[in-house]
């Protein structure tokens, strides 16, 4: 049985985990990086502020650790009836509907990243183009950038730090059971979740033979900068996404 490595903990799983054991892997993870809120925190606050008062047409969340960050920075939960929410892709959209009311927010159809989200989002309407995009401080631009030609009027604001664990391993240790990895082992496939879990994996000893993916095209890009090989990209974040990737 194959062990696919998730970098993140257990209590971010979701329908990805379930639905690689339902075809018959073997899920463990290990955690190399943890979120924050950022030091400073006014941007935020004032942004969270706008957002409840009406003044955003859109909210663009794209991640469920940019759901929770705005949660424990103190957003409500709620929106103005006026405001719509869109979000990178189907595990926003459950972590959005779990911790929240929010059902139904738009999301691209072919492609959960940046340029899913370019190629499908509708263009603003002429006299309401204001979209609050929250993101980590580590995102990359290419969306707030794609969006603002798209004729958006684009507020961005740090939502958290992902920040890289000091004892991944040691991390992944505490982790009991069945959800227990102590090391990356030769044949295991690591799956990569953000450009800073890569940049955490390149300081491991990682066997060769261990097959690396990338959710995301930024990851991916992460991992060509810093030499590590890239066995494929989900196109989607599901079984199905690991697989295709693995067969690529």
């Amino acid at each position: 049985m194959t062990r696919i490595l998730l970098t993140r903990r257990p209590s971010q799983a979701g329908p990805l985990e379930a639905g690689l054991r339902e075809v018959g892997f073997e899920v463990c993870f290990l955690p190399l990086t943890a979120q924050r809120l950022p030091e400073d925190r006014t941007e935020l606050t004032a942004a969270i502020d706008r957002l409840e008062q009406g003044d955003f047409t859109v909210i663009m969340l794209t991640s469920g650790n940019t759901v929770r960050s705005l949660l424990t920075a103190g957003w409500s939960g709620d929106l103005p009836a006026d405001t719509e929410t869109a979000v990178t892709g189907a595990g926003t959209a459950r972590v959005l509907q779990e911790l929240t009311e929010i059902v139904d927010p738009w999301m691209p159809t072919r492609e959960a990243s940046a340029e899913g989200i370019l190629a499908e989002i509708p263009h603003p309407p002429e006299d309401d183009r204001q979209l609050l995009l929250p993101q980590s401080a580590q995102a990359r631009p290419r969306l707030a950038e794609g969006l603002r030609e798209l004729g958006w009027e684009v507020t961005t604001v740090t939502a958290y730090e992902t920040v890289p664990l000091e004892d991944p391993l040691g991390e992944a240790a505490g982790v009991g059971g069945s959800e227990r990895s102590s090391a990356v082992q030769a044949e295991d496939v690591l799956l990569l979740t953000s450009s800073t879990a890569a940049q955490a994996a390149a300081r491991l000893e990682i066997p060769e033979t261990v097959r690396l993916l990338a959710i995301g095209r930024p990851t991916a890009a992460t991992m060509h900068e810093l030499g590590l090989p890239c066995s494929g990209i989900l196109p989607e974040v599901s079984a199905a996404g690991v697989q295709q990737a693995l067969n690529s």
